[in-house]
């Protein structure tokens, strides 16, 4: 069984050891400066909270028509982190935005080809799968409003509203494909930060020396 990895900065690896590697992967790369912002902190992986609406759409795909589901806020959100990484400096061959649904790959392509930027990857989290990104940003696009949350849901109330978040093999794909920073979506306003309040800071000197020093 795999125990040691080089890719995700240890934060990063942290959830993914603990739930599919029973706590055993070991970490060994180089620390990286952490350039997502919340009010309490700096950090390579970030969840936010968006207050989006999801849709069921049919999207054309290589297989033919499907039902799929989009959510235009969370989208909003992904491409708003997309372009403060790249204002920071970081290329856009070095990120990607990841999604279990193909009609929100259309809804993210679009609005990145509305303000210009089309050299950030946009795919499914499973045909991402054996890639890997410097920063991946991930949109899981499931969400409902507060009244149609249940105190004690059942389990096909939980398989209907969280979708592929039930998938464990899909979450550890997404998650796994980052190198140095994560930004994912999550349906969760009490436990983490509004989306909306998370920013990207530049890699600066000090950033390069605390990571030199930490070598």
């Amino acid at each position: 069984m795999l125990d040691t990895q080089y890719r995700m900065q240890e934060d990063i690896c942290e959830f993914p050891s603990k739930e599919f590697y029973d706590g055993k992967l070991k970490t060994k790369t180089s620390p990286k400066p952490r350039l997502f912002l919340t009010k309490s902190r700096q950090t390579c992986i970030v969840f936010g909270h968006v207050e989006g609406k999801e849709k069921s759409l049919v999207v054309s795909t290589e297989r033919g028509n499907e039902n799929s589901k989009a959510n235009l806020e969370e989208a909003e959100e992904a491409v708003r982190i997309a372009i403060l990484l790249t204002e920071a400096g970081i290329k856009t061959k070095d990120i990607a935005i990841l999604t279990p649904y193909n009609a929100q790959v259309s809804n993210i392509r679009e609005s990145l080809i509305d303000k210009g930027i089309r050299d950030i990857t946009i795919n499914t989290i499973m045909k991402s799968q054996g890639s890997e990104w410097k920063y991946v940003i991930m949109s899981t696009v499931r969400s409902c409003p507060k009244s149609d949350i249940e105190a004690q849901p059942t389990k096909s109330w939980i398989i209907n509203r969280l979708g592929f978040i039930m998938d464990p093999h899909q979450v550890n794909v997404g998650i796994t494909r980052a190198q140095e920073g994560l930004w994912e979506s999550i349906m969760c306003e009490k436990f983490v930060n509004p989306a909306r309040n998370i920013q990207v800071q530049k890699p600066t000197r000090s950033l390069e020396m605390k990571k030199t020093a930490r070598r």
